[in-house]
């Protein structure tokens, strides 16, 4: 019979002082019985003198900057949803293109006319004599065949940071 137990957290804060543990700190995390359950400890490296009687296991490690969190990349599901927010919102129009362009570089959309994943473009980018005449660049989403029709709004070199910076807020999430 397999048991699973969930032990929490560090705690930040050190068990035996009642200091809080800095950012850089080594410390210990102890994961003790308490009788049909478990608890986790976490210790500083300068009052650590062993694992505790009743630990069932234990392992040192170093805290981490409180504000430095790992960035993943934000579900297919929510950018297609930012997609079509930014669509709908007046101004966004190059902030929704360059989100489009991405999309079909991850293979994500596909060109309406051609099927392809960015009109047959090893790049990803949209070559400045073939679609740049077009005023809408028609995607399909090839999962569930929903649709977008997203302007063709290629943004100016000067807005191209704020912009970057825009697309890379929306493309990845805090966890």
């Amino acid at each position: 019979m397999q048991t699973d137990f969930s032990v929490g957290k560090c705690t930040r804060k050190c068990a035996v002082t009642g200091e809080p543990l800095r950012a850089g700190e080594l410390f210990y995390s102890v994961v003790i019985g308490k009788g049909s359950e478990i608890g986790r400890q976490d210790i500083a490296e300068a009052a650590w003198t062993g694992p505790p009687a009743k630990s069932v296991g234990w392992w040192r490690s170093r805290m981490p900057d409180a504000v430095a969190k790992k960035l993943h990349p934000a579900p297919v599901g929510v950018l297609l949803d930012t997609l079509t927010e930014l669509l709908e919102r007046p101004g966004s129009e190059s902030l929704a293109y360059l989100l489009a362009l991405l999309l079909c570089r991850r293979r994500v959309l596909v060109d309406e006319e051609s099927g392809e994943v960015d009109g047959g473009r090893s790049d990803g980018l949209v070559p400045k004599g073939e679609r740049l005449n077009a005023a809408v660049w028609n995607l399909v989403y090839p999962t569930d065949g929903r649709q977008w029709a997203v302007p063709v709004a290629v943004a100016s070199p000067d807005l191209l940071e704020g912009l970057q910076t825009q697309l890379n807020a929306l493309l990845f999430t805090e966890v």
